[in-house]
């Protein structure tokens, strides 16, 4: 019996190690191939269907031709994959650089008339809090998702602005419907009519790593993991115009993301829930337009290493929530200033080391429930044009400061009493000090030259994040980025300021 079991392993592994790449093509390929390099398939959900265990997909990138699916209804469907590979040999999608897009046309029989020259169209994406968000009735301005022949339609506030708008398109979030006013002397049936109908990967296997892949414009979220997988690696994936998150983890699952980014997608950059464990390595989030740029909830925990997080709204940067635990190491996080804190925090724990803190009051609007933990390390914290930290009372042995250096802000505000700069704050705050001079550099969040100070343990470290080029050219390249039909579009790059 032990000789059988060792040679059936011995032939799992062997056909583990075997395991054919399947080649997508959406081009050259058909659907009716057997997704050989010269038969490639055409869809990369097909692909996914002829993937054995420990295999892999190598996705041509065709950028002048995005991956779509076809319309689905109301709940659309995402890439799931579902077989999984080994620590050794994990199963591998190489995107290439190639586009996916969860645009779908949607056929002219699915609408339903309603008004002259107006048409209805059940459209509930997955927006999380925005389609629960009862104080607008109408799509994210700013979220340019609704397409007629190849260019963006006029996204309305109201019904009325509606159909006063030829060729214009209101969402209903009370009814869960899309509504849109024909063209003038234009019939449905003459128009390509196009909207998120689709979205991105669900990573529900053990070992799996995507790379090299951009999600523009899903119904649900771009870069997922659900369930219980472990050991699944998403590198240089980006997540644009997403109807939902940038990145999500659900379940138990543990994750990583590496040289990511999230760029102006309808809820958060990033949002991690339930037991997930996830970390992030040079990633950027920017320009998301609801919701938290990172969240995580529900006891999860997560990691962010030398990322960028800045101009997300309208809400605060970072959300922390019910137990969760968020760590911060080497990153720049730049609000938005005005009354919105930098940082929502409640029950669990939030910490930062050697990291730059802008334009934003730390903490969250004193909640009276407030139970969290606050942790910050060498790290540059300032220009806020507020108080530096709001700290309610009977928070103050959750908090702990040290080597911190802070500048050009109004003190820290403690138990409702605003203490001036270089006043202690309390036993909290140790080895911290007051900076008169400016910063420069990219988004003005550095130090003209190199400071370090001791921490509470007497070592001395160097104050504030220091990001990889990786970073900022991916900020660069990525902050004025333009999603269509036609796929992506990039403007000539610019100076930081």
């Amino acid at each position: 019996m032990k000789t059988i079991a060792a040679l059936s392993f011995a032939l799992l592994a062997a056909a583990e190690l075997s395991a054919a790449t399947i080649y997508v093509d959406n081009v050259k390929g058909n659907d009716s191939n057997d997704g050989s390099k010269e038969r490639p398939v055409a869809s990369i959900e097909k692909g996914l269907t002829l993937l054995k265990r420990s295999g892999r997909l190598e996705v041509a990138p065709n950028n002048g031709k995005p991956y779509r699916r076809p319309y689905p209804g109301v709940n659309g469907k995402s890439l799931d994959v579902k077989v999984g590979g080994t620590p050794e040999q994990p199963l591998v999608l190489n995107g290439n650089g190639a586009v996916i897009s969860g645009l779908s046309a949607v056929p002219a029989d699915r609408w339903e008339k309603a008004g002259d020259g107006v048409y209805a169209l059940p459209f509930w994406p997955m927006s999380n809090l925005y389609k629960h968000y009862h104080k607008q009735d109408y799509w994210l301005p700013a979220s340019r998702i609704f397409f007629v022949d190849g260019e963006p339609a006029v996204n309305c506030l109201s019904r009325a602005e509606m159909e006063k708008t030829p060729g214009s398109f209101w969402w209903s979030r009370k009814e869960r419907k899309l509504f849109f006013k024909l063209p003038a002397g234009k019939p449905l049936e003459s128009l390509t009519v196009e909207l998120p109908a689709n979205a991105g990967f669900y990573v529900l296997a053990d070992h799996v790593r995507i790379e090299n892949f951009t999600v523009i414009l899903s119904w649900n979220d771009g870069f997922d993991a659900a369930g219980d997988p472990r050991g699944v690696l998403y590198r240089n994936c980006v997540a644009i115009d997403n109807c939902g998150q940038g990145f999500s983890c659900h379940g138990s699952s543990i994750v990583l993301y590496e040289d990511c980014v999230a760029v102006r997608c309808a809820s958060s950059g990033s949002c991690d829930v339930h037991w997930s464990n996830s970390s992030y390595a040079r990633c950027v989030f920017l320009n998301n337009i609801f919701e938290g740029a990172v969240a995580a909830n529900d006891n999860s925990a997560h990691t962010y290493s030398s990322c960028l997080v800045v101009h997300n709204e309208p809400f605060e940067q970072i959300w922390q929530n019910n137990y969760s635990r968020m760590f911060f190491d080497n990153c720049v996080i730049i609000g938005n200033g005005g009354t919105i804190p930098l940082m929502f925090l409640r029950h669990g724990s939030a910490s930062f080391r050697q990291c730059t803190l802008l334009n934003a009051g730390i903490l969250n609007r004193g909640e009276a429930d407030n139970r969290g933990t606050l942790t910050i390390e060498h790290s540059l914290i300032g220009n806020m044009g507020t108080a530096l930290m709001d700290i309610p009372a009977g928070m103050e042995k959750r908090v702990m400061l040290s080597g911190n250096l802070y500048f050009g802000s109004k003190g820290f505000r403690v138990a409702g009493k605003l203490l001036s700069p270089g006043e202690n704050p309390g036993k909290f705050d140790v080895n911290s000090r007051w900076y008169d001079g400016k910063l420069s550099g990219r988004l003005e969040s550095e130090l003209p030259q190199p400071v370090r100070q001791k921490n509470a343990s007497g070592e001395m470290r160097r104050v504030g994040a220091a990001l990889p080029e990786s970073v900022w050219k991916n900020y660069e390249k990525y902050r004025k980025v333009k999603t269509s039909p036609a796929g992506v579009t990039f403007l000539p790059q610019q100076k930081n300021n």
